[in-house]
């Protein structure tokens, strides 16, 4: 059975562009790498890169809950959003 089509996420452009720049930035790391930069460079530059993950991951899933769940939320359909709340739970961890 396939899946109601759904409306483009307000978001995936600006995640789109921001994954972009995470992949630039592995990018410049693996050449650090091979240029054999301080290790406490590397480091510093793959903080930088989780952090810039993770504030990626936040967009999606806060554009998930007001854009899906909202959805569901507005079409009566508690059981669903329910359901998707605590799959996305499963996920967080």
């Amino acid at each position: 059975m396939s899946q109601p089509t759904r409306p483009a996420h307000p978001s995936h452009p600006d995640v789109d562009r921001r994954l972009a720049r995470i992949a630039g930035h592995v990018e410049a790391i693996r050449r650090m790498l091979a240029a054999e930069k301080p290790c406490h460079e590397i480091l510093q530059q793959m903080k930088a890169v989780l952090v810039a993950l993770e504030n990626t991951r936040r967009i999606v899933l806060m554009d998930h809950v007001h854009h899906c769940i909202g959805d569901a939320i507005r079409q009566k359909q508690a059981t669903a959003a329910v359901e998707e709340i605590e799959h996305l739970l499963t996920q967080l961890w």
